[in-house]
């Protein structure tokens, strides 16, 4: 994926229900920008009339981005846009899009957009006593001698 010099900026449409998403978008929105970012929940009125025939893209499945020029991209092509508006992250983005780490990213996020909704329920929406009492069912590696096996 190319990436542009000098973006103007984007239109970020992700879940406004999901804890996931949110988080994502307030830590985002915590970083220094290098080109203007915004976000709008696809269920949000405003959605539709700033996008027309924005829930063709099935925003529910995977975050879209929408740049100045009316270029579109979805799941972690969107993802990377959002980090690349970054300004302390432009250069991890341009090593996620490129084409050594872009499927990487593509396989990573299709399985935390499988599932953002569990995800969520355990770490970015619940209570503090509910996230110990997932993380205690939670097998512990055996370690010997320093190494831990993993499954």
């Amino acid at each position: 994926m190319k990436l542009p010099p000098t973006p103007e900026g984007i239109e970020v449409f992700y879940d406004g229900r999901c804890g996931m998403c949110c988080s994502f978008h307030e830590w985002i929105a915590r970083q220094p920008r290098a080109f203007r970012i915004e976000f709008i929940p696809y269920q949000s009125p405003d959605a539709e009339r700033v996008f027309p025939g924005l829930g063709t893209l099935d925003p529910a499945r995977e975050m879209v981005v929408r740049t100045r020029d009316l270029q579109i991209f979805r799941g972690a092509e969107a993802w990377v846009w959002c980090l690349y508006s970054c300004a302390n992250h432009q250069t991890a983005a341009r090593r996620l899009g490129g084409p050594g780490l872009l499927p990487v990213a593509v396989h990573a996020c299709r399985v935390l957009a499988a599932n953002r909704h569990a995800l969520s329920k355990v770490f970015f929406r619940s209570k503090d006593r509910q996230v110990r009492k997932e993380l205690h069912r939670m097998e512990t590696a055996r370690c010997e001698n320093g190494n831990c096996a993993t499954r």
